[in-house]
């Protein structure tokens, strides 16, 4: 089987001109204005990104703060785990396949 393709009488793409640099948004300018209408794309980032950020940070805090508690609660010899949790969570991890270093 063979195939041809004829393109007579298709321009060929040309890539648009190049933006200024000065016109090009730069990392925490704000976005272009989405009302320019210069004929060209355009890419509007949200500060989703910004808001992921903050909300792994004050994870990552909480996360700290609990695990400083904790250290403080076992080194004082109080700290109980209860057995019944703990053996639990263990078959249910070995019953979905899951071994505990993949939770890290």
């Amino acid at each position: 089987m063979s195939m041809r393709i004829h393109n007579d009488g298709i321009a060929p793409a040309t890539a648009p001109p190049a933006a200024p640099a000065e016109s090009v948004a730069q990392p925490g300018s704000p976005a272009l204005s989405p009302t320019a209408s210069n004929g060209s794309d355009q890419v509007h980032i949200s500060s989703l990104s910004g808001n992921i950020s903050a909300a792994t940070g004050a994870l990552a805090e909480q996360q700290a703060a609990r695990v400083s508690n904790l250290a403080v609660i076992y080194s004082r010899g109080k700290y109980e785990a209860d057995s019944m949790q703990v053996s639990r969570a263990l078959v249910s991890r070995a019953m979905a396949g899951n071994s505990p270093e993949e939770d890290s």
